[in-house]
């Protein structure tokens, strides 16, 4: 008997205040953990990218932590501009909510490519 193969569905939500990625284990959708664990949304993590004075970008708790020292360099509800030609200026550059937006959907994509391990 031939094994039937299986393929990952990856379910995301880019969302104004948190995201988060699922995928369906044992018919059930489970949340991708945060790679920082779990934070003050659960297994979600927060909807911020940062950019630090010396040229880091930082996504999620790791944003958040430092948004408060770094409020001219942190971007928070982008999403709400997505479609618009609303343009953020950091740093003395220019970004549009669809580029802030990738930095959020790229620690996701980097998160569900390593292995997953759930208790269940």
């Amino acid at each position: 008997m031939s094994e039937e193969k299986r393929e990952k569905i990856l379910g995301i939500d880019l969302g104004t205040t948190n995201s988060a990625a699922a995928v369906v284990i044992g018919g059930n959708p489970t949340i991708i953990p945060s790679a920082e664990g779990p934070t003050v949304a659960g297994k979600m993590f927060p909807s911020i990218v940062a950019f630090t004075k010396d040229d880091l970008l930082l996504v999620g708790e790791p944003a958040r932590r430092q948004a408060v020292t770094n409020p001219e360099g942190t971007v928070l509800a982008i999403k709400r501009k997505m479609g618009s030609s609303y343009k953020v200026h950091i740093r003395g550059k220019e970004y549009t909510p669809q580029q802030i937006s990738a930095f959020l959907l790229q620690k996701i994509k980097t998160k569900s490519r390593q292995p997953f391990t759930f208790s269940m």
